[in-house]
């Protein structure tokens, strides 16, 4: 087998585990909401179209890129993927999986404390995701700095390989808003973590709306002025090729200039209604669109770069350990499921005839909705590969120490008051 063989061999098995944590990460939220009792009739809660939007940039780095050394906060909305990953690695026992926001179950938030797999950060409050790995980055060093046989001059160095494993943060674009992100970005002291890597999952929309400005471009601004790295993650391979063809620099310009609204109506389009709709009057994106069968235009106006496993693993490899880095991975929020792109998809929850479309469309049984690929699969052999790979020495674990039966006032002595 060729090494260009290979490696298309290694992205259908990736894309197998991707379509295995999409299903997973939904089918969590399904089982807390409409298949686990529930006599009181209140809504568990869960996010499908929030996990939806991180499954491929999770998939992507996990199964690829992570390291046993790194760590990862996830966003808080985000941890049915998070569950669906350690599932596939054997962290996690299937008992758990129906559990989400059940007493002893997985909780809502990744939690260091209460949930039963492993999580690097818990992420409950908005913000803390982006700024606890940089507190994370400064302790290591810190430790690194004194404790280890490297000493001072290794571990200050910037970019200094003596600084084990990177920090990883995955946030909302909305989160950014918080201003204590704002705060760590502008330290200087933050601007010499080469570890820091921030990936935003730009699906543009808030908790009830479609976020009506485009604010990439002054995003990578601020970032860069403040020493960061950044890397743009737009588009996937089917459009950059589309961008190759005649009329392609208009389909370019037209997406580019699209605001934010419009973009997401042409999400839930018929596909002849979106032939009509894309070319906006310009008779060479006219022909482009028109050459394009219905199925293919489709994917082509949903192939955004946070959802193309090629792409998302080139923008991994392009991170330079000499600056912290920020990926802008443009996304759609619901991305796979009947909602993706949904101004008020934030909360939604699929219907039993929506799931069974997903398990058809992914080629999954709901019968067995917690079946993980055969051990003997190219998908199977990758999740084993990925978990030798990220397994961690056992902490020690310390008795703690004796409580003494009584312990001396050593408050001095005074007279009245």
């Amino acid at each position: 087998m060729t090494e260009l063989q290979q490696e298309a061999t290694s992205l259908d098995a990736l894309a197998e585990i991707e379509r295995q944590v999409l299903w997973l990460s939904t089918a969590i939220v399904h089982h807390a909401n409409r298949v686990r009792p529930n006599p009181g009739g209140l809504k568990v809660g869960g996010h499908q179209a929030s996990s939806a939007s991180m499954v491929s940039i999770m998939t992507s780095l996990w199964f690829r890129h992570l390291r046993a050394d790194d760590r990862v906060s996830v966003k808080p909305h985000a941890s049915p993927v998070l569950h669906a990953i350690n599932y596939l690695l054997g962290e996690l026992d299937e008992s758990y999986l129906p559990t989400l926001r059940a007493f002893g179950g997985l909780q809502s938030y990744p939690s260091r404390v209460k949930d039963p797999d492993p999580v690097d950060y818990s992420t409950g409050s908005v913000g803390i995701g982006a700024t606890a790995p940089v507190w994370g980055a400064v302790a290591r060093r810190y430790l690194s700095n004194r404790f280890t046989a490297d000493g001072p001059a290794a571990a200050g160095r910037q970019g200094s390989t003596a600084v084990p494993g990177r920090q990883y943060s995955l946030l909302g674009d909305a989160e950014l808003d918080e201003g204590a992100v704002w705060e760590a970005i502008v330290d200087p002291g933050v601007a010499e973590l080469g570890e820091i890597v921030w990936v935003v999952d730009v699906n543009r929309q808030s908790l009830d709306r479609v976020v009506p400005l485009m604010t990439a471009d002054r995003l990578r601004g601020m970032f860069s002025a403040a020493g960061w790295q950044v890397i743009t993650l737009k588009y996937g391979r089917l459009l950059e090729d589309l961008f190759t063809r005649p009329g392609g620099e208009a389909l370019r310009h037209r997406i580019d200039a699209m605001p934010n609204p419009e973009y997401q109506r042409l999400l839930r389009c018929h596909p002849d209604e979106l032939r009509q709709r894309l070319p906006g009057g310009d008779e060479s994106l006219a022909r482009l669109a028109g050459d394009l069968d219905a199925a293919e235009l489709a994917r082509a106006i949903r192939n955004l770069g946070g959802h193309d496993l090629s792409s998302l693993d080139e923008a991994y490899g392009a991170i330079d350990n000499s600056a912290p880095t920020i990926i802008l991975a443009y996304t759609i929020k619901g991305y796979g499921l009947a909602v993706e792109g949904h101004p008020q998809n934030h909360s939604a929850l699929l219907t039993e005839a929506q799931l069974g479309e997903l398990a058809a469309q992914l080629g999954t049984d709901p019968g067995e909705p917690w079946r993980r690929p055969a051990p003997d699969s190219a998908a199977g052999e990758l999740c084993a590969q990925t978990a030798r790979r990220l397994r961690r020495p056992a902490p020690p674990r310390l008795a703690p120490p004796a409580v003494p039966r009584s312990t001396p006032n050593s408050a001095p002595k005074t007279r009245g008051w």
